[in-house]
């Protein structure tokens, strides 16, 4: 008897132990559970194709509110050229969304339904303390399967996704959590739970663990504009650039060590009537093109420009008409160039 009472202890033992949540686990729930409540499943009827004859196309992603009055930040992809967009919450209640505004150049755009109750809201945190192998948590409906979550790291940041703006330049963060067809406009939550990204892309289909999300720095920047206007106001200034890298400079010489190497300018732009050079040498580097010769871009506004977000972050803080200096390198020479900025023209928008 004695034995097996010992036994049966042992079991409730191991048991206790087994059943008990790490650390890492009781985090993932929490978030989760908290998180779960803000998010929605997006299905959309769009316009049917020129080439698909007159049957309408299903599009379907996920969304989450940002606020209690119904709010809903999603993806541009999504409901791009959508005549229908129902919205389901966590509890399955359905609503009839309109499409407050609109970005193609960031992928992203905002929707408003009228709530028949309490709303749970998400809050943006800051994208630019994220740190590699930081744990980030995705919350969507992949393929359809509602509230779905995958739990991953920042597996790297400062990556670039096709845009007519500078804003997805070198900015985008790149995810192992598993992305899907449907986890398009979710959450890239951090542990706190809060949104550091939103879900815009996979590589290309075949790829594992490799997704991308807009970071919430330019998220925050973008939806104010979208709820209060329907559309984004943005200087426009004209150039492609490239970041200057230790590896560019190791490869080709390229001097200074730091700043933005103009690629291209395109023509008839306020770059181009202030008389910034793209450049004239075309390189292929694996798949990557880069293009050497033009102006370096080292300094905007008296502050020195590092990166392509030290431009993004200074446009940002001006409009359409004003003049910003630049300074620039030209065959080693340093000067400065007045742009008068341009507003970003409609038919560019779209990546």
């Amino acid at each position: 008897m004695t034995k097996k009472l010992l036994l049966a202890g042992c079991l409730v033992f191991w048991w206790g132990v087994l059943a008990a949540l790490t650390p890492f686990e009781e985090n993932n729930i929490a978030v989760y559970e908290k998180a779960k409540r803000a998010v929605v499943h997006i299905e959309c009827l769009k316009k049917p194709a020129p080439s698909k004859r007159s049957f309408p196309e299903r599009a379907v992603g996920s969304g989450f509110f940002i606020s209690e009055a119904g709010h809903i930040v999603t993806n541009y992809h999504i409901v791009e050229n959508a005549y229908t967009v129902l919205v389901s919450d966590w509890q399955g209640t359905r609503y009839q969304a309109r499409i407050l505004g609109t970005d193609p150049p960031t992928d992203l755009a905002v929707l408003k339904i009228d709530p028949k109750g309490p709303i749970s809201k998400l809050s943006f945190g800051e994208s630019t303390k994220l740190k590699i192998g930081q744990k980030v948590l995705a919350i969507g409906n992949p393929f359809g399967l509602d509230n779905t979550l995958t739990v991953g790291v920042v597996s790297a940041l400062n990556r670039s996704l096709p845009s007519p703006t500078l804003e997805l330049s070198h900015n985008i963060i790149q995810t192992d959590a598993a992305i899907n067809p449907g986890n398009s406009g979710g959450p890239l939550l951090d542990s706190s739970g809060k949104v550091m990204g939103i879900i815009t892309a996979i590589l290309k289909p075949g790829a594992e663990n490799i997704g991308f999300a807009i970071p919430s720095e330019v998220a925050t920047r973008i939806i104010p504009q979208l709820i209060e206007k329907g559309y984004a106001v943005r200087p426009f200034v004209g150039i492609k650039g490239l970041e200057i890298t230790p590896r560019l400079v190791t490869l080709f010489g390229i001097k200074p060590e730091e700043g933005v190497l103009v690629q291209s300018v395109i023509p008839g732009s306020p770059a181009d009537k202030a008389g910034i050079r793209g450049g004239n040498k075309i390189i292929l580097l694996g798949d990557e093109k880069i293009v050497l010769g033009g102006d370096v871009i080292v300094g905007l506004e008296g502050k020195p420009v590092k990166k392509i977000l030290d431009i993004v972050e200074e446009l940002t803080k001006h409009r359409p008409g004003e003049r910003l200096h630049f300074e620039i390198l030209r065959n080693g020479e340093k000067r400065t160039v007045e742009v008068v900025l341009g507003s970003l023209n409609p038919s560019l928008l779209k990546p």
